[in-house]
């Protein structure tokens, strides 16, 4: 199985690839291309390019949520990719999204007008939905472990009363492969902990080898404070001991306190992508 990170924040070695505040990951299984996510911009697109993989053969796209650094890229995806079906968590056409980030109001809602224009492409799952043999949308995420504290940044309004962001648009994606299950999130708004048991809940016999995404365990800055060190390194002594087996490979929205907290604890088991990367697990089961 192979996995591509066509744009994330951090650059390759390199400087081959472009970068942005978003996240587009390419994979193949099961002989379909699938897209989870498609980044802020259609960056991705310039960088699928040089890497020799064409948008238009894409069979699948996954958006993990409605906010914008993920979902950015969509009308130009759907304008040059005329066939994929487009998977998303419900969502109402006046729903819309804020961030207050450094106290600054953004507004991060996807396109609506996009999923208008192209209503045909769209498939709303409101649960757990299987794709393929061994690609399975998970939409039922408990909330038992903690949440990421900079959700509190996040709300979603109708245009008139916001209230704090639910996440209920938020979906992770699972591929079973033939060496155990490899596990997509965007930013792991429910907790990259809550996310983990949803998909171990789902696949009980199965290890899971691998996770991938963002964790949204942001950096603290003068207006905010986010997680403890003590409560990052909890959450990577959680991960070491229930997910022996696991390497966390993230970026994106992975602070600098987390991404040093878990390689020091989980050493080899961690990594952090970047635009570029590439990355080859066991083969989707036949």
């Amino acid at each position: 199985m192979k996995v591509v990170i066509l744009i994330d924040n951090n650059p390759d070695p390199k400087g081959e690839y472009l970068t942005e505040h978003g996240i587009c990951i390419y994979f193949e299984a099961d002989g379909l291309k699938w897209l989870f996510d498609v980044g802020a911009s259609p960056n991705f697109g310039i960088n699928a390019r040089k890497m020799g993989i064409d948008i238009k053969e894409v069979d699948y796209l996954i958006l993990s949520h409605a906010h914008r650094d993920h979902t950015g890229g969509l009308e130009y995806f759907l304008r040059k990719n005329k066939k994929a079906q487009v998977y998303i968590a419900p969502l109402s056409s006046g729903q819309l999204f804020v961030s207050y980030r450094k106290t600054i109001h953004h507004d991060i809602t996807i396109d609506h007008k996009v999923i208008a224009d192209f209503a045909d492409r769209f498939i709303f799952a409101d649960s757990d939905l299987s794709l393929s043999p061994n690609v399975t949308i998970i939409r039922d995420i408990p909330k038992i472990d903690p949440l990421p504290k900079a959700n509190c940044l996040l709300f979603q309004t109708d245009g008139t009363v916001e209230r704090n962001d639910d996440f209920r648009h938020e979906v992770a994606l699972a591929v079973k492969t033939t060496t155990g299950i490899v596990l997509f999130s965007g930013c792991s708004h429910h907790g990259i902990l809550n996310i983990l048991r949803a998909a171990s809940q789902t696949f009980k016999q199965e290890k899971i080898i691998t996770a991938i995404g963002g964790t949204h365990l942001l950096d603290n800055d003068w207006y905010s404070e986010f997680e403890t060190p003590e409560e990052i390194a909890n959450m990577a002594n959680t991960i070491a001991l229930k997910y022996p087996y696991m390497k966390l490979i993230t970026g994106h929205c992975t602070g600098n306190q987390a991404q040093q907290l878990f390689s020091s604890i989980l050493s080899d088991r961690f990594e952090l992508f970047h635009s570029g990367a590439i990355y080859i697990f066991g083969n989707a089961i036949k």
